[in-house]
């Protein structure tokens, strides 16, 4: 058996035979979103998030979390005064599946000297789906089809934007160990989109007469909302409508319980 073997069998053996087991949980929480209609979170634009998750605890450091978690957010430029003379909001569900690695900075729950309370911060890879919708007339609409910034226009493509995307996971929490069986915890977990569309707002407001002969009148008044307000609408073509340098985040956190299903093979000392 060659050196690297055996430091391999070293390393991973207590983690494989005596560390191992499998937790299944839920959690749910609020939601909130920062982006091109909201710089900073705004408290009244919380919603509600939750789902389930099944964890793989490798050792006492490290878990791999699966998880399926919904969730909704929105924003309204009229929560900043420096943003409320555009006149754009946005409300969509956030349907997420997700992979995490997630790192406890204390021997957690099990083992030598393990401790029944530990912090723990976690990453990993989402895939989620979105459809921004807001209020016009009373009445909810689509946003995506609609086209507001003319991604579309002028070619038969029948998504402004892909309603599926991929963000990536950022956050930590707290967890306690209550008995052999049960975990409960906080955690807050903040999601990098990999797209600036979550609002329907990116880069700059387009040619008012390409989208009124491509989409209809609906198209050109949800692109440029800023008359709404009885002033001069203030959009033309080219100039700035969102900030496409920015990613788009939605936020899941919450408390946390989960039931301990333990290998056969692992050990409790």
């Amino acid at each position: 058996m060659s050196y690297l073997s055996k430091i391999l069998i070293i390393i991973f053996f207590p983690l494989v035979t005596f560390g191992q087991k499998w937790e299944i949980g839920l959690q749910f929480g609020p939601s909130n979103y920062q982006g091109d209609l909201a710089n900073d979170i705004v408290l009244k634009e919380t919603h509600l998030s939750g789902g389930m998750f099944l964890k793989r605890n490798v050792g006492q450091f490290f878990s791999h979390t699966f998880s399926i978690m919904e969730g909704k957010i929105s924003g309204n430029d009229k929560n900043f005064t420096n943003q409320e003379i555009r006149n754009l909001s946005f409300q969509t569900d956030i349907y997420e599946i997700s992979y995490q690695l997630e790192f406890n900075f204390f021997p957690f729950s099990f083992g030598l000297k393990h401790k029944d309370f530990t912090p723990y911060v976690f990453t990993g890879l989402s895939l989620f789906y979105f459809d921004p919708q807001t209020i016009y007339n009373g009445q909810t609409v689509k946003l995506n089809k609609l086209d507001t910034e003319g991604k579309i226009a002028g070619n038969e493509k029948k998504h402004a934007y892909s309603l599926y995307q991929f963000a990536i996971p950022i956050g930590g929490g707290l967890k306690y160990s209550i008995s052999n069986k049960f975990i409960i915890g906080i955690n807050v977990g903040f999601r990098s989109a990999f797209t600036d569309y979550l609002d329907d707002v990116s880069t700059t407001y387009y040619d008012k007469n390409i989208l009124l002969n491509k989409n209809g009148k609906i198209s050109v008044a949800l692109s440029d909302r800023s008359g709404e307000s009885g002033i001069q609408p203030i959009g033309y073509s080219g100039k700035q409508r969102g900030r496409s340098d920015l990613r788009d985040w939605y936020i899941f956190s919450g408390i946390i319980i989960s039931y301990k299903i333990r290998d056969s093979v692992c050990f409790q000392f």
